[in-house]
């Protein structure tokens, strides 16, 4: 089975921390983050070089779309040139980039969507993404391997051979553990995203996703250390070196695991 990409290139492929700001400024936009993060928000940030007609429809395209979605999401507008806004555009990297344009940020700091001119009511829907989908954005787009654990408590269970491969000196520093409860609903959507079905989960399982949001492959408590490992490497994932001879390897099939 080939690999899949898990969540769109574009997002994951920025890496920021959006509390960053430059000293003495004052930033309306980073306000309004933090009071979303506090309320458990998704921000659309309706980005513009002008008020023009273009600026208009997208923030109209914008407001209709959340309508359904007022308890999770708001809207706010930004100039990609103010000033006291220099530090968050140049976070985003937007800074070139084609006005208007609708930047998505999860209540973690998680960019879960870029849409340059329009967006769509399906688009908005999609931006908002289910909790643990949301931890894990935020994991890979600070370069993390993100294991997701499933269990059916309270209590995580993480497979022997990820804990195993957790320890070794090239990764430890680069996994990031998440875990996710196979019995709720919220998390419906990405179940299906991973290739899971929760039903057929017997004890410890964990799904490797790894930057910028492919699907490495499914792990149980049979799944040795060096058998993860070597799914690591051959994803391309073992280093954040550019030249390593891995991380050219051709990511066309799974990695083979222990059955589910």
């Amino acid at each position: 089975m080939k690999t899949s990409t898990l969540i769109p290139m574009f997002v994951l492929g920025m890496c920021f921390s959006l509390n960053a700001q430059q000293p003495g400024s004052v930033s309306t936009l980073q306000a309004t983050l933090d009071n979303a993060s506090q309320a458990g928000k998704f921000t659309f940030i309706v980005f513009h070089r002008d008020s023009g007609a273009g600026t208009r429809t997208l923030y109209q395209q914008t407001q209709d779309g959340i309508a359904n979605h007022s308890e999770k999401a708001l809207v706010t507008t930004a100039r990609v040139d103010d000033p006291t806004e220099r530090a968050m555009v140049e976070k985003f990297g937007i800074s070139r980039a084609p006005m208007p344009m609708a930047v998505v940020v999860a209540p973690n700091g998680a960019v879960t969507g870029l849409f340059p001119r329009a967006i769509s009511g399906e688009q908005i829907t999609a931006a908002i993404v289910p909790p643990t989908m949301m931890r894990c954005m935020k994991e890979l787009q600070d370069k993390k391997l993100v294991f997701v654990c499933l269990t059916r408590t309270d209590k995580v269970e993480v497979p022997q051979g990820v804990q195993a491969v957790q320890q070794l000196p090239q990764f430890k520093d680069r996994i990031s553990l998440v875990g996710m409860r196979l019995n709720d609903p919220a998390e419906a959507r990405f179940y299906q995203q991973m290739q899971l079905d929760p039903q057929q989960v017997n004890g410890p399982h964990a799904v490797l996703i790894a930057p910028p949001g492919v699907l490495v492959g499914h792990f149980t408590a049979e799944s040795s250390a060096p058998q993860i490992a070597a799914s690591i490497h051959k994803a391309g994932q073992c280093c954040d070196d550019p030249n390593c001879k891995h991380g050219h390897a051709p990511q066309t099939t799974r990695p083979t695991t222990s059955p589910r």
